[in-house]
């Protein structure tokens, strides 16, 4: 299951010599959108600063935007599946799911999540699914301030029928008839120290800095003959259960009121990865630079099920057709990296386009599907 950020709020102007405060009132409203980056390989230099309450400074110009992509906020009334969280009064659009939050004077807490679990799984077909959550996830809590501390854990519990999921020849080994996907989050966060941050675009950003340690652990089970049982390991495929212990220094922009940048850290304490705030401006791994670069838009190429598609950010259609110009598909790219299932096609060699928001042919190729 891909990770979804978590959502933060919209706050106000904040005076370099005062104390942050977040309140309810500061969260996100729909409408937002940012432009979201991520670096998957820190330069040298990239400093997280020490927990203290004397206000410190942060320089992260040196960031390299890799993938570039948009996060958008929503009232839950104008996106599907509408009706399945009642209690949700924002929605987030990342990754081509939605995660629902409902906003109390006390917390935000994620509720639901509304998405395509096929390519995430690692199923040979979409599946969209919206999954309440057992136990909803805390992502913030008011009023926040340095020293604000909170603990959580949050449970995500959805079953489906099987039928036809399970990917040859895995299905030899084990093919129930139903499947449980369990996802349980431990969360323990702290707001632990604030200053200024100068972000890739040079503008500069009064923040907090949040430091979450986060326990993420998937299991799968399969229900044959009456009774659930843990799927089996796939040696080099795949685990059961997966476990991931993540720690994150989230810099969170009064300003903007939202995630200027967050570093997931090794297990030494030293800088692994980046998410943070970028734009277009930044983007170096589009369709022109990578066509220019001599690499491939679409990978990988050939393939058997799937594609993604390197987009730098910007919105595209992609047209699949047959040699002869037939169109068999269509998918609307939104964000970098997108993935593209192909699994309703037969094995042979296909034409692609790839059209822009005018309406212009910005890239064409050859793609090979082999199953």
């Amino acid at each position: 299951m891909k990770k979804l950020l978590p959502l933060l709020f919209i706050g106000s102007i904040f005076s370099a010599h005062a104390q942050i405060v977040i309140n309810a009132s500061d969260f996100a409203t729909p409408g937002t959108t940012f432009w979201m980056a991520d670096d998957d390989d820190l330069p040298a230099g990239v400093d997280v600063g020490t927990p203290s309450a004397t206000p410190q400074t942060w320089d992260f110009s040196m960031l390299i935007t890799d993938t570039l992509y948009q996060i958008e906020f929503h009232d839950p009334a104008s996106v599907d599946p509408n009706g399945d969280f009642p209690g949700a009064d924002i929605a987030l659009d990342q990754f081509g799911g939605y995660a629902f939050a409902d906003t109390t004077a006390n917390d935000v807490q994620i509720i639901g999540i509304a998405a395509d679990f096929g390519a995430a799984l690692g199923l040979p077909v979409p599946f969209e699914a919206s999954v309440l959550a057992d136990d909803p996830w805390k992502i913030f809590e008011f009023p926040s301030s340095v020293g604000t501390a909170y603990e959580d854990t949050a449970v995500f519990d959805f079953k489906f029928d099987s039928d036809g999921l399970v990917p040859f020849p895995y299905n030899l080994a084990w093919d129930p008839d139903s499947i449980r996907v369990l996802r349980t989050y431990y969360t323990d966060a702290e707001v632990d120290a604030e200053g200024v941050l100068t972000d890739v675009l040079l503008n500069t950003h009064n923040v907090v800095r949040q430091n979450v340690l986060e326990t993420s652990i998937d299991s799968v089970w399969g229900y044959t003959g009456g009774n659930w049982e843990p799927a089996p390991n796939f040696p080099g495929v795949f685990e059961n259960p997966q476990v991931s212990i993540d720690t994150n220094m989230r810099f969170i922009g009064k300003e903007v009121g939202y995630i200027v940048v967050e570093v997931t850290m090794n297990g030494d304490g030293t800088p692994k990865n980046a998410t943070f705030m970028s734009d277009p401006s930044e983007c170096c791994s589009g369709v022109e630079e990578v066509v220019a670069a001599g690499g491939n838009v679409l990978y990988p190429n050939p393939t058997s099920d799937y594609v993604q598609v390197r987009t730098g950010g910007d919105i595209y259609n992609l047209l699949i057709m047959d040699m002869s110009g037939k169109l068999l598909l269509t998918e609307r790219l939104t964000f970098d990296k997108q993935t593209v299932r192909l699994d309703g096609l037969a094995n042979g060699m296909y034409l692609y386009q790839m059209i822009d928001e005018a309406g212009k042919v910005a890239h064409t190729g050859r793609l090979g599907l082999i199953h």
